[in-house]
């Protein structure tokens, strides 16, 4: 089996709207690929997706969304790490990375840092200049997750055909 599943938390529907038209922007500012705003806990995932579901369901049902604040805006030369919002490290981001560590029972893919990507790519010489304005724009805001999915997503699989599976809505109640 190949490496092509991620687990991802997703933004509430308030704030995909702004981030996706934030990645939109930069996209065809940078050249690059458009993608749904997301956390990943793991990625290049290669177990069924039976356990993955499993997993979801009760990662959703103990876990209250999430309000995460930018703590600034950041770039690498990771090609998924191009462009990014340095998120509020959180005990439930440990945590579930840990639980997704169980099933997969690997630690290839976990994510190192709880982070939100704008762009995807190469280093490219505008990015020093978006950094600032990007900054002003989102440092210090807060972003709300209230679903963890599974996608058909990885370095294995082009971007493009990136898709949802299926997702869980965090339990208020949590």
């Amino acid at each position: 089996m190949t490496n092509e599943y991620s687990i991802w938390l997703l933004p509430s529907t308030a704030d995909t709207a702004r981030l996706h038209n934030s990645i939109a922007l930069l996209s065809s500012h940078l050249d690059g690929p458009v993608f749904a705003p997301h956390v990943t806990i793991q990625g290049d995932i290669s177990t069924e997706l039976a356990p993955l579901s499993h997993l979801l369901e009760r990662l959703a049902a103990c876990q209250a969304p999430l309000r995460w604040r930018v703590d600034g805006v950041e770039s690498s030369e990771h090609f998924f790490r191009c462009l990014y919002l340095r998120l509020s490290l959180t005990p439930a981001f440990g945590l579930m990375q840990q639980a997704t560590q169980a099933i997969t029972r690997t630690a290839t893919g976990l994510s190192p840092f709880p982070h939100l990507s704008l762009a995807y790519g190469e280093p490219h010489p505008h990015i020093a200049g978006l950094l600032g304005p990007l900054a002003e724009q989102f440092e210090g805001q807060e972003l709300v997750f209230d679903q963890l999915a599974v996608c058909r997503s990885s370095k294995n699989v082009p971007i493009e055909q990136w898709c949802i599976l299926e997702s869980h809505s965090l339990s208020p109640a949590a």
